[in-house]
């Protein structure tokens, strides 16, 4: 059995630890979470539509620390589940797949893809920044979607490749 580039696994191994970072965060940093987003939140009126009414306000405040939260939820559990699929898909890619292109190719999809929770910390951060619908729409447009599209196309690859093996292929 070959093994992938370290390089891969590196990249599997650290997704993984950060996932596991970002539920550390949630579980005993979770009260300075809140403060910390409510800060920057009141350091930005204007992106988060802030009134001046405190009924108002603090309705967005709570939402917007809610959908911080989330993010950092997502990121953690995505980020240990796609380390692990990058680990095993590109240990896959190189058992299975013997086109040196092809196996490139897979290799850099699924390394991709493995990023893709960033998307959501990405998603955290530009909702404190910029507002909580406007910074969902930049990372579900720039991060989440094409490191998604990536992961999938990834593994339809590995599979096409996988299926496409000429009989007796699985001694070699």
């Amino acid at each position: 059995m070959s093994r992938p580039p370290l390089i891969v696994v590196f990249v599997a191994v650290l997704v993984i630890a950060l996932g596991e970072l970002g539920g550390a965060t949630l579980s005993q940093l979770r009260p300075a979470t809140a403060r910390w987003a409510a800060a920057r939140i009141v350091a930005n009126p204007a992106a988060h539509g802030l009134s001046g009414s405190a009924e108002y306000d603090d309705e967005v405040r709570e939402r917007t620390v809610f959908a911080v939260e989330a993010g950092l939820s997502f990121f953690h559990t995505h980020a240990e589940g796609m380390g692990l699929v990058l680990f095993f898909a590109s240990t896959l890619v190189a058992s299975a797949v013997h086109d040196g292109r092809a196996r490139t190719a897979l290799y850099a999809l699924l390394t991709a893809g493995a990023l893709f929770p960033l998307g959501y910390l990405a998603y955290a951060l530009a909702v404190l920044e910029i507002g909580r619908d406007a910074g969902v729409e930049l990372a579900e447009r720039w991060v989440l979607t094409p490191l998604g599209v990536a992961a999938i196309v990834g593994l339809l690859g590995l599979a096409v490749a996988v299926a496409r093996r000429p009989p007796g292929a699985e001694n070699v």
